[in-house]
């Protein structure tokens, strides 16, 4: 029996009228359907079914009313929508043993191009992933959207996929095998200054109903991806993810936030590398369990 075609749609927002191509692509920028095809005669693929999850998100999203410090509120899982399923397909192809749990885009990483932690070294020149990125329908004149054309590395980004690469042997391809980066919020918050304004940092009832729906799809993600292990990126995360239903029957774990905004932050790298070596989790990174075991 054929399946019934499946259709991901970003409807998020009023089609831009300036589009930014960052690598030549085929695509209509006045469409609002995601740039990728799926196949009517096949059930979804892995990262399909992760990518429905984040579209159902975000329809939920859009749904509740910010509060009123909050003058602008960008989604790149929508708007470079391009580059972040390539990231899904590439990198979620089925369980992870190990997922590391980041708060919400950073304004000159994951807002410009999708990725979590997004910097842009990493993601142009290391993942080596294009795609086409169309601009927010409103954007703040001191948050301007460059993609892969910024030329401020994201300081949380660069941190922690340095360490990763450099502790799976140099390469970022091992260390997906068995780990996966996500993130618990997918927009960024900017007041009428033009200040980034994390979720921990939000007012009012909005705070509160974006924590639970962002909690409410993070158990069907996880659910998905059956990791044993999960490490919260902050306190934030770590705090939100005590109600997870998920997380109560594994082992959940806190690592320091990589942003220099944190206190006492100034050698996070090596602080980060000695917590993975005490958790004994660079077998994980190095996928060295998998390895051993054949």
């Amino acid at each position: 029996m054929l399946k019934k075609k499946l259709q991901y749609k970003i409807t998020a927002n009023p089609t831009p009228n300036n589009s930014r191509n960052v690598v030549p692509v085929d695509i209509n920028s006045n469409q609002r359907n995601l740039p990728v095809k799926v196949s009517p005669f096949f059930a979804p693929s892995y990262w399909e079914q992760f990518y429905a999850m984040e579209c159902a998100l975000n329809g939920y999203l859009r749904l509740i009313k910010p509060s009123p410090e909050i003058t602008h509120i960008y989604n790149p899982v929508e708007y470079a929508a391009q580059i972040h399923c390539e990231y899904l397909k590439r990198y979620l192809k089925g369980p992870k043993k190990v997922i590391f749990i980041g708060m919400n885009p950073g304004a000159d990483g994951m807002a410009q191009n999708g990725i979590p932690f997004g910097n842009i070294s990493t993601v142009r020149d290391v993942m080596k992933l294009q795609g086409s990125i169309t601009d927010p329908p409103q954007q703040h004149p001191k948050r301007p959207l460059k993609g892969f054309e910024c030329t401020r590395e994201e300081p949380s980004g660069k941190r922690l996929w340095t360490l990763f690469q450099k502790l799976a042997n140099d390469s970022l391809e091992t260390f997906f095998q068995q780990c996966f980066v996500h993130n618990f919020c997918p927009l960024a918050f900017f007041d009428g200054l033009g200040r980034n304004i994390t979720p921990s940092e939000l007012k009012g009832p909005y705070k509160k109903e974006l924590q639970d729906m962002c909690l409410r799809t993070m158990e069907q993600q996880l659910h998905l991806l059956q990791p044993d292990i999960i490490i919260a990126v902050g306190d934030y995360v770590f705090k939100a993810l005590r109600n997870s239903e998920y997380c109560k029957g594994k082992q959940m774990l806190r690592l320091d936030h990589p942003s220099p905004r944190s206190l006492n932050n100034t050698n996070w790298p090596e602080k980060a590398e000695r917590f993975l070596r005490e958790h004994d989790l660079l077998k994980y990174l190095r996928n060295e369990e998998i390895a051993s075991v054949i």
